[in-house]
């Protein structure tokens, strides 16, 4: 977090600049058509798409290096938590999720706004765990009324969120269980006892592809391609999202980067035989899975 610091005589003083944190990471979201991943092993797909992508960032305009190739790097279980029908928290601007993995247990609460101010005030400290992850992200998406010649066709949203580890026997079932685990939500008033379930009855099976990158300047953007299925047995997948992000603690982005980045993210939209122009993002898929869906 940014200071200035003042000096009166010999007194040293340091006040807050800016109170909200700064942009740790920008990361670009590009959704895909799942149906080109339908497979048990969708893996060729997979590199077939960064075969596809690698040229448009390493020849001109861009002329940037890229490296690697996509491997499996996380198999996972995902699941959202809400009231049902009212949507307690998502009408707050708030998100509760569990993952899964190699059989340990994780949280993250997330609070997203278009207003980084509005974001970055939320108390998102997080209480059952002696080492809890809080992020403050920058997320970019497409815009409705993109142009390609436009130098302003992304939207952002910015998200601030807190992950933190649970144990096996913690029952996610009711409003106190998120208040137990985030201070910040117990300014809200929730009714402790109103009962939280399983977000559209869906259990969500993720399968992470990462090690990719490119080469921005002083920063390297990483990129991940995300499929989302809804059993561990389905070889069909409901979404495909591929992304990529950079980072920097103190928000250090210079313009080549930034610059660079856009156009990578540009590039990845002219590959129209793979995006999809009617997917859901991920967590919108989830509240809108069931019919009727759950927010009523």
């Amino acid at each position: 977090m940014r200071q200035v610091i003042l000096i009166f005589g010999f007194m040293l003083m340091s006040i807050n600049a800016n109170a909200i944190p700064d942009v740790g990471s920008r990361e670009y979201k590009l959704m895909l058509n799942p149906a080109l991943f339908e497979g048990a092993d969708p893996s060729a797909a997979v590199t077939a798409y960064w075969n596809e992508l690698k040229p448009l960032i390493e020849n001109a305009p861009i002329n940037r290096d890229t490296r690697g190739a996509f491997s499996l790097d996380k198999l996972r279980t995902v699941k959202f938590y809400d009231s049902p029908n009212t949507c307690t928290l998502k009408s707050k601007g708030y998100i509760f999720r569990e993952r899964i993995e190699n059989g340990k247990r994780e949280v993250t609460l997330k609070y997203r706004a278009d207003d980084r101010f509005i974001a970055g005030h939320k108390n998102m400290q997080g209480k059952a765990s002696r080492d809890p992850e809080t992020k403050f992200e920058e997320d970019i998406s497409v815009s409705s009324n993109s142009n390609s010649n436009s130098n302003s066709d992304f939207t952002s949203k910015y998200s601030y969120s807190t992950t933190q580890s649970i144990g096996d026997g913690k029952n996610l079932n009711k409003m106190d269980d998120p208040i137990g685990l985030y201070s910040g939500l117990e300014a809200y008033g929730f009714d402790p006892d109103e009962p939280i379930s399983l977000v559209s009855d869906l259990v969500v099976t993720e399968k992470v592809y990462k090690g990719t990158s490119v080469d921005l300047g002083n920063l390297d953007a990483t990129f991940a391609l995300t499929l989302w299925y809804d059993s561990d047995t389905s070889i069909v997948p409901m979404v495909a999202e591929i992304s990529f992000k950079y980072k920097d603690e103190n928000e250090g982005y210079s313009e080549n980067v930034v610059t660079r980045a856009l156009q990578v993210f540009k590039a990845m939209q002219t590959m129209t035989n793979w995006t999809s122009t009617d997917s859901l993002t991920k967590t919108a898929f989830v509240f809108n899975y069931a019919t009727p869906n759950f927010c009523q």
